[in-house]
């Protein structure tokens, strides 16, 4: 045998020794490629999908509005209106309530994001931490009520996750104006004399007082005239009973003095009752912070 031949046995054997231990090493290192691939997808697909960026308020504008509408679905009459209904409310109470209309969630929880957005807007006043946030995620069909600490107390978890219940039949239609409309009076009726805004307090105390010095001043007015009217009426028909022209003038004259002053002041009173309440906002962020508790469900 020559060495040549020597040579290519001694490395058959060595080959054939070592082929089940060179398989099992292949085979490790496929598995190992595979798991790290598998990783690195997951990880991917978290940073994608995980993550939603909390938007700053309504573009150009530095208020915080309480509705944001970032999925277009409220019509800007309904906005308007929404907008007026939160800000008065606030007004009077001084509790701050947003709603946050989003398309998407990107996997992030709406409990966790809800509270995020509010602490992050610093939603309620501080010291009271009275903010209240509404999360609605149009494509994930899910809805998220979340409070800062000082609503806690008075809207608890099972509060929310009631209030989010009865709103489902309203979401499941898409008629999402009135779901909001009615979440926010149940909301305010869950709040009813809990907070008070002190310097608004003043204010309508002062206005109910007028009001009422104004009705007074009206009827007494009112009292004044009617008497007077009577009396002179009935002596001009004392007078003259033959004269119908004269009288029906005077009748006509009278019931257009009384029915100008009656309408008159009818205007006032209507105009008083619809003023534009939503003057001199200053937008939301108070300052309140949030961690109060809340609930989630889907539609």
């Amino acid at each position: 045998m020559s060495y040549y031949e020597y040579e290519q046995k001694v490395l058959s054997l060595y080959v054939m020794k070592n082929e089940k231990k060179f398989v099992m090493i292949k085979k490790n290192y496929i598995i190992k490629t595979i798991n790290f691939l598998f990783f690195l997808f997951i990880c991917t697909t978290n940073l994608v999908q995980g993550k939603f960026n909390i938007p700053e308020p309504t573009p150009g504008i530095k208020k915080i509005y309480p509705v944001q509408d970032y999925a277009g679905i409220l019509s800007k009459t309904h906005r308007n209106t929404l907008n007026k209904k939160l800000f008065s409310y606030s007004k009077i109470t001084s509790t701050e309530i947003v709603v946050c209309i989003i398309q998407n969630l990107h996997g992030e929880d709406p409990n966790l994001l809800a509270c995020k957005w509010g602490d992050q807007w610093k939603i309620g006043k501080k010291h009271k931490d009275n903010g209240v946030m509404i999360l609605l995620s149009i494509q994930d069909k899910k809805m998220s009520i979340q409070n800062g600490y000082g609503i806690e107390p008075y809207i608890t978890d099972f509060s929310s996750k009631r209030i989010i219940q009865k709103t489902k039949p309203l979401l499941r239609r898409n008629l999402f104006y009135k779901a909001l409309d009615f979440s926010t009076n149940e909301i305010f009726v869950l709040l009813k004399k809990k907070f008070f805004n002190e310097k608004e307090k003043k204010k309508l105390y002062l206005n109910i007082h007028n009001e009422k010095k104004y009705k007074n001043h009206y009827f007494s007015l009112y009292f004044l005239l009617f008497p007077i009217s009577v009396l002179l009426m009935t002596f001009f028909l004392s007078i003259s009973k033959k004269n119908k022209i004269e009288i029906e003038f005077y009748s006509l004259f009278m019931n257009t003095i009384l029915t100008d002053f009656l309408l008159k002041n009818q205007h006032l009173q209507n105009h008083n009752e619809n003023e534009d309440n939503f003057d001199g906002f200053d937008g939301f962020g108070g300052g309140g912070l949030f961690g109060g508790g809340g609930s989630s469900d889907k539609w």
